[in-house]
């Protein structure tokens, strides 16, 4: 997969809202052996990467007679508009291992009649060159009660991941549900409390006046 790219030769805050309003994206390229680039892509290429790919997608750039394999280091996305303000991208090469943080999802929740499905480690740490890069990892909870867990080690692994968790390390666990507090009935009558000592006071004073 190629997304296209041009150098970026105006930099700063209103270049980079310029460029926004014209549906680009300011990206920075940087890696290991790379001298670091600055550049803008098309915000719709990039958005269609980021649904079919996900986060730790790897792909191609292309730029002024130039093409360098990437992956998606970071981005900042805007906090009240749908809109990526910036990415991070890193050249990598084919050979070369990379720490990724790969989601894990759960299947089968539906058979847990009892108890909640809680998932420990959302993301799994592994090690793997870039074209191993697992998408997901999913693992299966049918058939486990409350107290139950699962750990590193009942992951399905493909060949070339090294995981980078303990194996014993929890990843997933079925917990017994919250009990519901009580309803109070708000027409229930509440007993006055009881004033101890009352009567007494009121006796001596009746002694007194004697």
């Amino acid at each position: 997969m190629n997304l296209k790219a041009e150098l970026r030769t105006e930099t700063g805050s209103s270049a980079s809202r310029k460029a926004r309003c014209e549906g680009k994206i300011p990206v920075s390229l940087y890696g290991k052996d790379h001298d670091a680039v600055s550049l803008l892509i098309d915000r719709r290429e990039f958005e269609t990467i980021l649904r079919n790919e996900g986060v730790n997608a790897v792909f191609n750039v292309e730029y002024d007679g130039n093409i360098q394999q990437v992956w998606i280091k970071d981005f900042t996305p805007a906090a009240l508009e749908d809109l990526i303000y910036d990415v991070d991208l890193e050249a990598i090469s084919a050979d070369q291992k990379l720490e990724v943080e790969i989601p894990l999802y759960t299947v089968n929740d539906e058979t847990i009649k009892e108890g909640i499905v809680e998932i420990v480690e959302q993301e799994i740490l592994v090690e793997t060159t870039p074209a191993n890069i697992p998408s997901y990892f999913e693992i299966d909870v049918e058939g486990l009660e409350i107290g139950d867990s699962l750990t590193v080690a009942d992951l399905t692994v493909p060949e070339n991941v090294e995981v980078l968790l303990e194996s014993d390390q929890t990843i997933v666990s079925i917990s017994a549900p919250m009990e519901e507090p009580e309803e109070v009935d708000p027409d229930a009558e509440v007993a006055e409390p009881e004033v101890i000592g009352e009567g007494e006071v009121d006796g001596e004073d009746e002694e007194d006046e004697e």
